[in-house]
């Protein structure tokens, strides 16, 4: 377990002003831990905002103070502390990045395995399963007690990034945080419930759309599934239904590594996952992506799909021939 430079410690308890920034796109880990950081800092009575490119996924918005975020033009004023959560480099906060200017200090949490520092002070674990797991640590550090509303943010961000307590990463640290999450008042059951077990009739339009495009490649160890505009628009969805479907990719006995391929305007973005000992960060670098060892994502800018799906079968193929 990586320690927390001293520096940030001080920063924050000096700080009057804190602005919280994460990455576009905002997952589980990202919306949860930038909400743990809000309250924490807002039950030290200091003045905090949180700001993100794009609009919280509906399905956290059950978090505590998920709708006071902002995007980057509705930030006003300078602020003694700028914190990004969860962005494993300064692209991955897309527009918010330029917020980072409006801290005399700046400060980056983060936990994923590919990346850059890009802040004054870092605090990064590439072993931890989540930044939320950060953040916990430093509520500690802090010696701040935990409010039923960090709770949620925290499960949120925890569960989000372990697959609901089920992926590599999970360690004696995850479940003894989530004690303290329960006996913080975690109403565990509610929040499973609108976190794993709800889902909106777009993602399940596009999940039946995903599943029939299923290929199987080199023995059945790689699954391709692909979703096109035209699958966006005849089922009435969007980006944010997406959530999970490429994890289907991964419940077929034989399959190792996965990906789904979303059609943009601009381009083709791919979701990976794998099952260990294969990675899919290393593959998501070659495509200038990232993310965690066995999931992590990437673009590729002004290609077409059927080319872009061969670029990536055949890094797939790689990868699984090499690792």
């Amino acid at each position: 377990m990586k320690t927390i430079d001293p520096r940030i410690i001080q920063a924050v308890q000096d700080a009057q002003s804190i602005l919280i920034l994460t990455h576009f796109q905002p997952d589980g880990d990202a919306t949860g831990s930038a909400m743990a950081l809000w309250h924490l800092f807002s039950g030290m009575e200091k003045r905090v905002e949180a700001a993100c490119q794009d609009r919280i996924f509906q399905v956290h918005r059950f978090i505590p103070g998920s709708d006071t975020f902002l995007l980057p033009e509705e930030v006003d004023g300078e602020f003694d502390v700028v914190i990004a959560t969860d962005a494993a480099d300064e692209g991955r906060l897309g527009k918010a990045a330029a917020l980072l200017k409006k801290g005399k200090v700046t400060i980056q949490i983060d936990h994923h395995a590919t990346g850059s520092e890009f802040a004054d002070y870092v605090y990064i674990d590439s072993q931890a399963p989540s930044s939320g797991t950060l953040v916990m640590r430093l509520i500690k550090e802090l010696q701040r007690p935990i409010t039923k509303e960090m709770a949620i943010a925290l499960y949120t961000a925890i569960s989000s990034d372990t697959g609901n307590f089920t992926f590599q990463g999970v360690n004696a640290e995850t479940f003894e945080q989530m004690a303290e999450l329960m006996r913080a008042g975690l109403p565990l059951a509610d929040c499973a419930r609108r976190l794993h077990l709800t889902e909106t009739l777009g993602h399940q339009r596009l999940l039946g759309a995903a599943l029939s495009t299923i290929t199987l490649f080199e023995g059945g160890r790689i699954c391709q599934m692909h979703l096109t505009l035209d699958d966006y628009k005849r089922l009435g969805a969007t980006k944010e239904d997406e959530g999970n479907i490429v994890n289907q990719g991964l419940y077929m006995d034989d399959v190792r590594l996965c990906y789904l391929a979303m059609e943009d305007d601009d381009g083709i973005r791919f979701s990976l996952r794998a099952i260990a000992p294969y990675r899919v960060d290393v593959v998501a670098a070659n495509f200038k992506g990232g993310g965690h060892v066995l999931a992590s994502g990437c673009k590729m800018w002004g290609e077409k799909l059927p080319d872009a799906l061969t670029k990536m079968r055949k890094a797939m193929i790689v990868a699984l021939d090499t690792q």
